[in-house]
């Protein structure tokens, strides 16, 4: 009975020492990131790095920043001498995850944008549809006028063009802010958000980067403002909308 009890006791003790043996080689790796630990190989480990950077969370980056994500991966990839390598890692890693940490801050801002600048699509549309009526009556009572003055009258009439560019522009941009009700639209966005959204993020980024982060909501709205207005272009007829708010012009 004794014998049998020794015996397993140095079998486990065996077993102990030759993973600590194993762990400890100079083929394998052993380092803790966050809560993450990795071990194994420098293949294992690499390929445990590669399935967090290719994590839906980090899906959808822009090319710029996946770029150099994808360059630090590889730079880790290829050094073959382990303490250079978890050098490498760290340093890959706290990109990856400062990137998250970036995310979560660019998304809600974003957010409070889009919610500020759907608010504000209702308060302005009287405005723009004002100008419209103002541009037209305008340009109507010159036309009943002697309007010899072709300076003049090509000047109203730009007025009237411009104004009702604005005002349909704005109520195709209305449309679109009106189904945007829920944080949603950012973490999961549409085409159009979608590609808003990637558009800003270098410039975004870079705000991050050096702590700028009062300036990235201003610069939102601006950008976002200009993003759909452009998009709206092509999709809109500027003579045909209804007046919502004045009925006599």
């Amino acid at each position: 009975m004794r014998f049998s009890t020794l015996l397993i006791t140095f079998l486990i003790t065996l077993s102990v020492s030759a993973q600590s043996s194993y762990d400890e080689s100079p083929n394998r790796y052993r380092f803790k990131y966050k809560s993450e630990l990795y071990k194994g190989t420098r293949l294992q480990i690499t390929s445990q790095l590669r399935k967090l950077k290719n994590d839906s969370k980090f899906t959808n980056i822009p090319e710029e920043i996946e770029q150099e994500l994808h360059s630090l991966f590889i730079a880790t990839k290829k050094q073959p001498i382990p303490k250079y390598y978890k050098k490498r890692a760290y340093i890959f890693l706290d990109a990856l995850y400062a990137y998250e940490d970036f995310a979560n801050i660019y998304e809600n801002a974003l957010y409070q944008v889009v919610r500020k600048v759907k608010k504000d699509m209702y308060v302005v549309d009287f405005k723009f549809e004002r100008q419209f009526t103002k541009a037209k009556v305008a340009l109507d009572r010159y036309m009943k006028e002697d309007y010899s003055d072709i300076e003049r009258f090509d000047q109203l009439k730009k007025e009237l063009i411009d104004s009702q560019t604005k005002l349909a522009s704005h109520r195709w941009m209305k449309g679109k802010f009106e189904n945007y009700d829920t944080i949603e639209i950012v973490k999961h966005p549409d085409e159009l958000m979608g590609a808003f959204k990637k558009s800003a993020a270098v410039h975004v980024y870079r705000l991050y980067n050096d702590n700028n982060i009062a300036a990235i909501k201003p610069y939102l709205e601006n950008q976002i403002i200009d993003f759909y207005y452009k998009k709206s272009l092509p999709e809109i007829n500027p003579e045909s909308f209804d007046l919502q708010y004045i009925t006599k012009i």
